[in-house]
């Protein structure tokens, strides 16, 4: 399994959970929908049960690396996952009936692509100064940071 993934597992699947249980709370979706959404959650946690424990062992020895480590992974599944989320959010634009909703899915697909081009052009230029400033001089800042 690609290491990118192992290291935010945990961070993702914790995120899913919390937007299970608020999905628990809608009262207009039907009961099997959100069983259904349960039983892949366990599956899921299931599947990845090591990338878990590994994501736990981290968070626990140090947890300022463990959070820096997953917003840099996120973004680059953000990145990457754009090639995949562009068709199928025009799909989506081409099909939906609510005109408004198309312009604003646009929107926020263009609004994300760029940011994202934003962010890694930035990274790619000014990668060893922005590493210094997050992993050594904003960590000293930080109380109880290792």
């Amino acid at each position: 399994m690609n290491e990118l993934i192992i290291k935010s597992v945990f961070f993702l699947m914790c995120f899913w959970a919390i937007g299970l249980i608020l999905t628990w709370f809608r009262s207009n979706i039907d009961l099997f929908w959100k069983i259904a959404a349960t039983l892949m959650l366990l599956f899921y946690c299931w599947f990845f049960f090591e990338g878990i424990t590994k994501g736990i062992e981290h968070l626990r020895s140090d947890w300022y690396i463990f959070v820096l480590d997953f917003f840099k992974e996120f973004m680059t599944l953000v990145f990457v996952n754009l090639f995949f989320l562009w068709p199928l959010a025009l799909f989506m634009i081409f099909f939906k009936s609510d005109d408004i909703g198309s312009e604003k899915l646009l929107r926020f697909m263009c609004i994300l692509t760029v940011a994202s081009w934003i962010i890694f052009l930035a990274y790619f230029y000014f990668g060893k100064h922005i590493g210094v400033f997050f992993y050594e001089t904003l960590k000293q800042m930080i109380p109880f940071a290792k």
